[in-house]
Parts: C-alpha cells; sequence; structure tokens
C-alpha cells in the first residue's frame, strides 16, 4: 500500500463526498503542468551541474586565500569568515536560481568555517567556541531562506551543545541533552501541521530529519566508543555517561507517550485490543534491549516516520535499527548457536505479532469512530 495517496485519489474521494464538482480533474491538470513549468524549468541534472559549480567556485576562492596567507592571520580570518557568511545572505536572499542558491550555501558554510577556524585559532577555548556555534547556527537558521541550511544549522546547535555541556558538565549531560533531542523530535512531528502554520513554516521539516540524524548519531558514538573495549555489563558506566539501561528506560517512556498520542489522533487509545499489544511489544523490546537504546530510537523514528507518511524519515528509521541491531547481536555475550536461535526467536515473534495485527486490524478500524 502506496504511503500517500495519489492526486486523482484524493480528488475521487473529494467527489465521492461532495466537496468538489466534476470539473475539478481538468482545472487540477492545468494546475499541476503550470505549477510544474514555474519550478521546473531546469531539468535535474542542469540543477545538480549548476550546484557543483557553484561548490567548486566557493572551493577555489577559498584556495585563492589560503595561497596568499590569510589562514596564517587569526583576526583576518575572522573578518573574512564574518563577510562572506553575512555575503551569502544577502546573495540568498536577493537572487534566484540554482546556480546562485549553491554558491550562497557553500560561501556561508565556508563563512562560518572560517570563523570559527579563526576562532580556534586564537586560542579562545572549547566553551566560547561551542557559544559561538550556537549562535552562528541560530542565526543562520533565522535568517538564511534554505531548506539544505535549515537541516545543517540544526545538526551545528546539536553538535555546539552537545560539546558545550560536555566541557562544562561532562558525558552525563550530553545524554540528557540528547535525550531532550529526541523529545523534540517526537514533540514537532505530533505537532507538525499546527508547526508549519506558525513562525517556524518550512524549517520544521528539516530540524525534525537533523534531530533525526543527531540522536541516532550520538548513539551510535556511545556504542562505537563502547565497543572499543570490549564487552559491557548494562549497569557499568563508560566515559562518565550515563548507563545505557537508564536511556533505554528514557527512550521507552517517550516512545510509550509518543505511542498513545499517536493512537489518541487516531481514535484508538481507549481500545484495549490495540493498546494492550504496543505495550507488551515496547515491554518486552525495552527489556532486551537495555544495553543499546539506540532500536528504542530507531522504533520512536518508525512510529513517528508511518503516523506522519515520511518516507525520508521510514528509511532513516530502518537504517538505524539495522546497524543498532548488529551492534546488539555482537554485544550479546552468547555462543554464536544460541544468538541463531535467538534470531530465530524473534522472527517467529514479529510474524506472530504480524498475524495478530492483521486479523485485529478490519474488526479495530470498523468500531473506530
Amino acid at each position: 500500500m502506496a504511503l500517500r495517496p495519489t492526486i486523482q485519489d484524493v480528488l475521487t474521494g473529494l467527489k465521492a463526498e461532495g466537496h468538489v464538482d466534476a470539473e475539478v480533474d481538468a482545472r487540477a491538470r492545468t494546475t499541476l503542468e503550470v505549477r510544474q513549468k514555474a519550478q521546473g524549468a531546469s531539468p535535474w541534472y542542469v540543477k545538480a551541474l549548476s550546484g557543483g559549480g557553484a561548490w567548486l567556485s566557493a572551493v577555489l576562492l577559498l584556495s585563492f586565500f589560503a595561497c596568499v596567507g590569510l589562514w596564517k592571520e587569526e583576526v583576518a580570518l575572522l573578518g573574512l569568515g564574518l563577510a562572506l557568511a553575512a555575503g551569502a545572505v544577502f546573495l540568498r536572499r536577493t537572487t534566484r536560481g540554482p546556480f546562485m542558491e549553491q554558491l550562497a550555501l557553500a560561501l556561508c558554510m565556508a563563512g562560518v568555517g572560517a570563523f570559527l577556524v579563526g576562532l580556534g585559532e586564537l586560542d579562545v577555548g572549547t566553551v566560547a567556541i561551542s557559544l559561538a556555534g550556537v549562535v552562528a547556527s541560530l542565526v543562520l537558521l533565522a535568517v538564511f531562506p534554505d531548506v539544505i541550511l535549515y537541516f545543517l544549522a540544526t545538526v551545528g546547535v546539536c553538535a555546539s551543545v552537545g560539546a558545550l555541556v560536555l566541557e562544562v558538565v561532562g558525558g552525563a549531560a550530553v545524554d540528557l541533552w540528547m535525550l531532550a533531542c529526541a523529545a523534540a523530535l517526537s514533540g514537532l512531528l505530533l505537532h507538525e501541521p499546527q508547526l508549519r502554520r506558525g513562525p517556524l513554516g518550512a524549517r520544521v521539516g528539516p530540524i525534525a530529519f537533523a534531530l533525526a540524524c543527531a540522536v541516532p548519531g550520538w548513539l551510535l558514538f556511545r556504542n562505537w566508543e563502547a565497543s572499543q573495549e570490549g564487552f559491557h555489563y548494562v549497569f557499568r558506566f563508560e566515559s562518565g555517561f550515563l548507563p545505557s539501561a537508564s536511556l533505554s528506560i528514557a527512550l521507552a517512556l517517550l516512545a510509550l507517550w509518543t505511542g498513545w498520542r499517536v493512537l489518541r489522533e487516531l481514535g484508538l487509545a481507549h481500545d484495549p485490543r490495540v493498546w494492550i499489544p504496543a505495550v507488551c511489544a515496547l515491554v518486552l523490546l525495552t527489556v532486551m534491549t537495555l544495553s543499546t537504546p539506540g532500536v528504542l530510537v530507531a522504533v520512536l523514528m518508525l512510529t513517528l516516520g508511518f503516523h506522519r507518511r515520511s518516507r525520508v524519515m521510514l528509511g532513516l528509521a530502518v537504517a538505524f535499527l539495522l546497524t543498532f541491531g548488529a551492534y546488539y547481536y555482537y554485544d550479546l555475550r552468547i555462543t554464536l548457536l544460541a544468538k541463531a536461535l535467538a534470531l530465530l526467536g524473534s522472527g517467529l515473534v514479529l510474524l506472530g505479532v504480524r498475524q495478530f495485527f492483521l486479523r485485529r486490524q478490519p474488526a479495530v478500524l470498523a468500531e473506530a469512530p
């Protein structure tokens, strides 16, 4: 079944319900043709070549600055970074076209990078550089109208705040910050329709996808760091971070709250045939993956992706689920035969859950208001 209904399906439904007349198909087709001609005048490969040329132009410009020795002058590098970023914002807001858009984005990222490198060369400390990264990312998120920049700026905020709290407080604070980012991801997608009509507007989607990359990315780093020293017990502290079990429990509670909100929006929150199996499955999954909290993040992303019919979110969730599943499998302190039996048993359980929901789905949907 397709995740999103086609335009023809929507129009057919509207005509069947009497909301539009029978001539709506012709008007919709004409409108779509005009929109396609206005927004897609250049083929995709032309836009790709224009974007590549813009990034190449920015690289050549920066290489010129490097050749004349500007990188050795910290104050000049700071000024150059600010000038490039400000000029990129002006260029993006006053020009149109794939080449100019990509050129402005490349110059903006080069300017921010030059500014942060200049601060690093001045040896002002990690705290000052992190604060500068947070401020720069928030400012660009507000004034630079570009979807890719929205994504990159959100990642910059997550990374900068993480580096800041790691330097000031410790690794446990980074885990708490990532839990806050996971909660923000859930809230953004649960309230996406309302937020898109508010001040955030087109920023909602890129911010959500950036959070969906930052949170599992941090947990993936934790798994990689832990694997450098061999196997670990569930309740052991590593590198000053929170124990994996506490993260798993917190993420399970967040997934439980998110699932309840989704069921309430669908009108199924009070049907025990829906929420009881879901809660039991979540509890079982949490108990099994206390040492790998990333699995629960991937499940949370799957829930939100299905709820909002987002193929990109579903793709990210599946990719991270497979990755964290591999970490969980190799971290099990059992023999290969026991691992094979565990995989076989889990597959049979998933097939049973699928069969259960397939049998229950017609009755549940029929009774839903």
